[in-house]
């Protein structure tokens, strides 16, 4: 008899954590689960990924009236008025939660087990009769960075779910030294890709002359309170002045921080080199095309994207953030990893693998070797074991 699995994300947009979530879906065997996907919050037009969920699975929004959800999509895309912002949180998010409550509870009742896949439902979860499984996409140490009650509400967030995924062993690490007495309950399991699935996507051809000409290449979201294109940008800077490239920097990805890394273009008089790309459904012939692939970040759940660009030979230079890419990048075998902020470490990194083609085809190598830790295949196995132990307990 198959197992009904329900799976909740907050939201469904176009980050890491849904592109994983998607190919997760796509891959979980359908002979032995029944799967239903439960969003917390309804984005509407903003939904980019949600026609690629598979027809056979059920979906559910948790809240969806537009007056409810309005003002919570645009703060995710600029920023708002204190008033609007105080409004939403003060008198909209409590109604959001009193509904979402009511519709997950009548949700959880008709399956076997769940999996809170972006680790937000914690609180909604503290009463619920079924097993839970929790994915953390981010490094512990940093979310609560010294603040001694942050830790503190972390380890009784933790403590609701029965087993805690991490997507990288130094976060399984970090989260063990931190609280060891929850050590039992962290597993690793990596995230993964379908690479077949990537270079054919990447095969698909785009209606516009910019990918014909030469270029660096960053996607990710425009939020400089975890990005760091600014260092990017600055070390762009760096790379016209001094070392006069002819390849121009990309930008793929949308965020509140979009005006002001447009401003600081413009105060370094590089506007006419830089071109924003907003959001693109499908990233990967413009990594494909890229002549080098780069993540500026403060900090990372994993750099899910740096496995993109691996899997399509992109050359790759990127933050030495928490978590993830060291681990991808094989310590630097597979891609140069450059200190948080340094925008002449980068600048570096960037050229050398512009004009050093021993250093790039060294790097590709290595590459080829390196991506076969995040097979699809591996991780769908180790997520429905998982799953098949705590059902059988």
């Amino acid at each position: 008899m198959k197992k009904r699995l329900l799976i909740i994300v907050n939201r469904l947009l176009q980050g890491g954590i849904d592109t994983i979530l998607i190919e997760y879906l796509k891959k979980i065997d359908r002979q032995k689960y029944t799967i239903s996907l439960a969003i917390g919050t309804c984005m509407e037009e903003q939904e980019t990924y949600i026609h690629s969920v598979p027809s056979d699975i059920s979906v559910h929004y948790l809240v969806k009236k537009h007056f409810l959800i309005n003002y919570r999509k645009q703060r995710s895309i600029k920023k708002v008025s204190p008033f609007i912002k105080t409004y939403d949180e003060m008198v909209l998010s409590p109604m959001r939660r009193i509904i979402q409550q009511r519709n997950l509870n009548k949700l959880i009742k008709k399956n076997d087990i769940v999996i809170d896949f972006d680790s937000t439902f914690y609180s909604f979860l503290k009463n619920c009769p079924i097993p839970k499984i929790s994915f953390f996409h981010f490094s512990f140490r940093q979310y609560h960075n010294g603040n001694k009650r942050k830790l503190v509400r972390l380890g009784r967030k933790m403590e609701v779910y029965d087993k805690i995924v991490t997507i990288c062993d130094a976060m399984k690490e970090e989260g063990i030294e931190m609280y060891p007495a929850l050590k039992d309950k962290f597993v690793t399991i990596y995230n993964a890709f379908d690479t077949a699935t990537i270079a054919k996507k990447a095969e698909e051809p785009v209606n516009s002359p910019l990918i014909n000409r030469p270029y660096i290449l960053a996607v990710q979201r425009l939020e400089e309170s975890q990005k760091d294109l600014s260092t990017l940008i600055r070390a762009y800077k760096i790379l016209v002045d001094k070392y006069a490239i002819k390849e121009d920097l990309y930008v793929i990805g949308e965020g509140k921080s979009r005006t002001d890394l447009q401003n600081l273009c413009q105060r370094l008089n590089i506007i006419d080199r830089v071109v924003f790309l907003k959001k693109q459904i499908n990233p990967y012939p413009w990594m494909k095309h890229c002549r080098t692939f780069v993540l500026s970040s403060k900090f990372e759940g994993f750099g899910i994207v740096l496995i993109e660009a691996m899997a399509l030979n992109c050359p790759i230079v990127s933050s030495d953030c928490p978590t993830g890419p060291e681990e991808i990048l094989a310590f630097g075998k597979a891609g140069a990893l450059v200190p948080i902020g340094d925008e002449q470490a980068m600048a570096t990194a960037i050229e050398r693998t512009l004009s050093d083609t021993e250093y790039r085809e060294e790097l590709t190598s290595n590459m080829k070797e390196q991506i076969k830790k995040f097979d699809i295949q591996v991780s769908i196995l180790e997520i429905q074991n998982l799953v098949s132990s705590l059902l059988s307990i």
